[in-house]
């Protein structure tokens, strides 16, 4: 059975890419076959850091392909060609984003600490449950944040007033993190400690939330 993941959000910037890269990698060194979906076929972001991936020879590499639709990526995660399908998805995408949440296992909506990108985040998800997507399809991420205790406590406290369930732990805003992702590597190849072990608390706690919606 392939499981499915997506990340999307009603903004751009908010590091669905940098999620999605971790993701495949997380899976691709546990030995699953992975493919990554890039539904941004004007910027590509997920095949261009492939491609320096592989000029730098690091290893695992997964298949990575840019769609034109989401249709297209239902009929590859309905192959059973790959154990994992990671979606990322075009920004402001509200049809498609739709259409994406319905077919996937689990949809991430990551978000930064601001009232404006927590109100925006909200109602993406309030969307698509409208949409008829069940609530436990969708969980909320912190990425690509300020590194302030009090944002986060602040921020949890907004979605905590929301159905809404929640990755625990964020993965900072670093220049560490960004140069790694420059060199094909996923942030949670990152040398430096810190950034990296925030990084993996966030990966993993995706990585468990399917695991928990799948079995």
């Amino acid at each position: 059975m392939t499981l499915s993941v997506a990340l999307a959000s009603g903004k751009g910037g908010v590091s669905k890419s940098t999620l999605a890269r971790a993701l495949g990698v997380s899976y691709a060194k546990s030995d699953w076959t992975v493919l990554g979906a890039d539904l941004d076929i004007g910027q590509a972001t997920m095949a261009n850091w492939m491609r320096r991936r592989i000029a730098n020879n690091i290893e695992p590499v997964f298949d990575v392909q840019s769609f034109g639709a989401p249709s297209l990526v239902k009929k590859k995660i309905e192959s059973g060609s790959w154990d994992m399908v990671v979606l990322d998805c075009a920004a402001f995408a509200s049809k498609s984003t739709i259409e994406i949440a319905h077919m996937v296992d689990l949809m991430v909506i990551p978000t930064r600490f601001s009232l404006d990108d927590l109100e925006s985040t909200v109602h993406t998800a309030n969307s698509l449950v409208q949409a008829g997507v069940p609530i436990k399809k969708l969980a909320i991420a912190f990425s690509a944040v300020a590194e302030n205790a009090q944002d986060y406590e602040d921020a949890k406290a907004y979605i905590g007033q929301t159905p809404y369930f929640m990755i625990d732990g964020y993965i900072p805003q670093k220049p560490a993190l960004s140069k790694t992702q420059d060199l094909g590597r996923s942030i949670i190849e990152c040398a430096y400690v810190a950034p990296r072990e925030r990084a993996d608390h966030v990966v993993q706690g995706i990585i468990d939330r399917l695991e928990k919606l799948t079995n």
